[in-house]
């Protein structure tokens, strides 16, 4: 979901062979809206996700149809998806607001977003004409949709940034040159 900028459903959905590990890429197929995409994967991320599926199929064998699996090797639920990001969170000593919004699974879409924004914005490049490549990448309907993170609240996008300033490889370039 980091990496990507996908949906927590459309990753509990994912099944293993939408998972192509050796051309580098995922294939969200009939998510919200009923659209399709095919995602790149940078090296890093394939790495991780080949030992996910590694241990999946050591544990499981190679006929699970989900490529995220729970402890029992059925697909994971939305509960468990909240119940593992709010205990990596806790082991990883990171913060919590006081007061607001807690941190949550879906966070990591809006990091997403807003990553490559401010990559473009650094970089001198239009962000307005950039949009539309995110706004296909993410699985929008409407670019109002992706307009959205353009209005995400630099205070909490700042934070979070250092937070994960040491994985920012795993963004994979979204766009064409």
């Amino acid at each position: 979901m980091h990496s990507c900028g996908i949906r927590t459903g459309e990753a509990r959905a994912l099944l293993s062979e939408h998972v192509n590990l050796h051309d580098g890429h995922i294939d969200i197929l009939w998510s919200e809206g009923n659209r399709s995409r095919r995602l790149p994967l940078t090296g890093e991320v394939i790495e991780i996700l080949a030992a996910c599926e590694g241990i999946s199929k050591q544990h499981f064998g190679p006929s699970r149809q989900t490529f995220f699996v729970s402890s029992n090797g059925i697909k994971v639920t939305a509960a468990t998806v909240g119940t593992i990001f709010n205990r990596i969170w806790d082991q990883a000593a990171l913060k919590r607001p006081t007061c607001g919004q807690q941190p949550r699974p879906y966070d990591f879409r809006h990091h997403f977003a807003y990553a490559n924004i401010e990559k473009w914005m650094a970089q001198g490049k239009d962000v307005t004409a950039m949009l539309p490549y995110l706004s296909r990448y993410m699985g929008h309907a409407t670019f109002d949709s992706t307009y959205y993170y353009i209005h995400t609240s630099p205070d909490f996008m700042g934070s979070y940034a250092q937070i994960t300033q040491k994985s920012r490889s795993l963004l994979p370039e979204v766009g064409f040159e």
